[in-house]
């Protein structure tokens, strides 16, 4: 690959008006030096005005999140109540079966899951029965699995 040549930059002179401060100077060849900046005006200071001490608002409470629950008739309501107590009774039974036995690695983190379905569905009977019941199936369903799987 041929480059051409390099050229020297041309010599650039700068003509101030006479009488002029702020004319750029020239300094070597091509570069030029622009003069400081001038200085800036002292900033007036205002007095500042004296605020009163203000008192803290009251503490204000959000407005409590609603909450969509399903609706059930007293018959539902026992129903599932009973249907939660039967399965959480089963899982219970299970546990202690389990606590009885020498389990592999894999058979005591089942039975840890167990106990956290287990543990939710009780949670979770106060605010959302649907949810309870739904935990307490899980934590049955796991436990009659490795029950049937033991020796």
């Amino acid at each position: 690959m041929n480059l051409p040549p390099v050229l020297e930059p041309p010599d650039l002179v700068v003509v101030a008006a006479v009488g002029s401060e702020n004319a750029p100077v020239v300094i070597g060849t091509g570069i030029t030096e622009l003069p400081p900046p001038p200085p800036a005006p002292p900033a007036a200071r205002r007095p500042q005005p004296v605020k009163p001490a203000a008192t803290p608002p009251a503490a204000v409470e959000p407005p409590a999140t609603p909450r969509i629950a399903q609706i059930f008739t007293p018959e539902q309501l026992r129903e599932n109540n009973k249907i939660l107590d039967e399965m959480l009774e089963r899982v219970q039974r299970a546990l202690d079966t389990f606590a009885k036995k020498n389990l592999t690695a894999e058979q005591r983190n089942r039975v840890a899951q167990i106990r956290d379905f287990q543990t939710q569905a009780k949670q979770a009977r106060v605010e959302d029965l649907v949810t309870a019941v739904s935990l307490a199936k899980h934590a049955d369903s796991l436990a009659k699995d490795l029950l049937d799987r033991l020796p």
